[in-house]
């Protein structure tokens, strides 16, 4: 377990560096993945820092609750505050300190170099049909672009701008599932799955989907190897690469594949990795050594689930003093002796940084599930919690109800 000396969130990597974010608007950053050094931290009353990414060798940028943005331009040395509002930023991505998307529960906007948030409502009716934002890419100040999506594992596609977002277009490949969307090496990248073969006799067959684009709307698939992402499609993808498994990272963006062995143990879709290390972010910043794949013959357990944001038009929370940015859970488990709809009381806190600790899975039947639950409700994020105008620790009580399969 790695120590950047704040409570980690989030983590992504430039070529020769890991960095790290999370509580008090902490940053940190290290390029052996156990010596920490700290950019930048508030003591008291800092953002809770969501994400973090890096454009180029020297730009930077983190964001989070109360409208919060950093930027850097000289490498992470020095960190730059902003504010877009008042409102949590759940997602954003930047080409420069004055473009990029962002989005909040309410409206997902761009900014152009006029220093104001200019909503994207246009062409609604996409919005209105895709409304989870799945990733969101600012390529460069003119050129952007988000994946939206109508549901996790759903139909999925890119609304684009090339002018800086004067316009806007919408285009959904056909016969493909998008799982993933990144900035790579100055282009787009996607990855998932296409049918293919629909014409033939017996119909289609689906096949690993790995593609590239300098604009969002003329996509090319890449020539290289993309074999070890058909068991179960290549996703949670960084510019690092992409997970084929919970123990495979295949990187594709280069002039060949390469694959990349990660042990097993505490992955989640939170990780960066650079030559020789990957550092993940559960409830803790987890880092370990990795090593160039000799076999990938044996395919790996299933990758970490991703989480993301509640769709655009989903109904505002009932009051409470706790509001859930990130409360994701698996869709489907699977157990050697456990099967059906489950209901599953949990207790947990909320900290007054929104993060949580002292997980309690309560009466069922499988160790395994428990440890998974807790791990998973443990790196819930909420809106730091507020009583009477001062933050405040919030301990509550729940049932979660889960859809269990057997083990064959």
């Amino acid at each position: 377990m790695a120590d950047p000396g704040f409570r980690p969130v989030n983590v992504t990597a430039t070529r020769a560096a890991l960095w790290t974010c999370g509580v008090g608007e902490g940053i940190a950053s290290s390029t052996d993945a156990q010596h920490w050094q700290v950019k930048h931290h508030v003591d008291s009353g800092g953002a809770l820092l969501l994400g973090m990414g890096f454009t180029s060798d020297t730009f930077g940028y983190a964001y989070g609750t109360s409208g919060t943005v950093l930027t850097t331009t000289d490498g992470g040395s020095t960190w730059s505050p902003q504010k877009f509002g008042t409102d949590t930023i759940l997602q954003a991505s930047f080409a420069d300190a004055g473009h990029g998307l962002i989005r909040t529960q309410a409206a997902l906007s761009y900014l152009n170099g006029d220093g104001t948030l200019h909503a994207i409502h246009e062409p609604a009716d996409v919005l209105q049909r895709f409304p989870y934002t799945a990733s969101l890419v600012a390529l460069a100040p003119e050129k952007m672009a988000i994946l939206l999506s109508q549901g996790p594992g759903s139909e999925a596609g890119f609304l684009t701008t090339i002018d800086g977002g004067k316009t806007w277009s919408f285009h959904d490949p056909p016969n493909t599932g998008i799982a993933s969307f990144v900035r790579a090496d100055g282009s787009y990248w996607a990855s998932g799955h296409e049918v293919v073969d629909k014409d033939k006799p017996g119909g289609g067959r689906g096949v690993a989907l790995a593609m590239h684009s300098a604009d969002g709307l003329q996509w090319q698939h890449t020539a290289n190897d993309v074999h070890e992402c058909q068991a179960q499609n290549c996703g949670a993808c960084t510019a690092s690469g992409c997970l084929a498994s919970d123990s495979l990272i295949v990187n594709f963006y280069g002039a060949t594949t390469r694959s990349i062995t990660i042990p097993r143990g505490s992955l989640t879709s939170k990780w960066a990795a650079i030559d020789g290390h990957i550092c993940t972010v559960g409830s803790a910043l987890n880092c370990a050594a990795t090593t160039e794949a000799k076999d990938t013959s044996t395919p790996g357990g299933p990758r970490p689930t991703e989480q993301v944001p509640k769709p655009l038009n989903a109904a505002p929370s009932a009051a409470s003093v706790l509001n859930c940015i990130l409360c994701g859970i698996d869709p489907i488990y699977v157990d050697e002796k456990l099967e059906g709809r489950i209901p599953v009381p949990v207790s947990f806190t909320v900290r007054a940084d929104g993060t949580v600790e002292a997980v309690d899975v309560k009466d069922i039947a499988s160790e395994g599930l428990k440890k998974k639950l807790a791990s998973q409700i443990g790196q819930w994020l909420f809106e730091p919690p507020i009583q009477n105008g001062k933050p405040t620790q919030v301990s509550t009580n729940s049932t979660l109800t889960i859809t269990v399969m057997r083990s064959q």
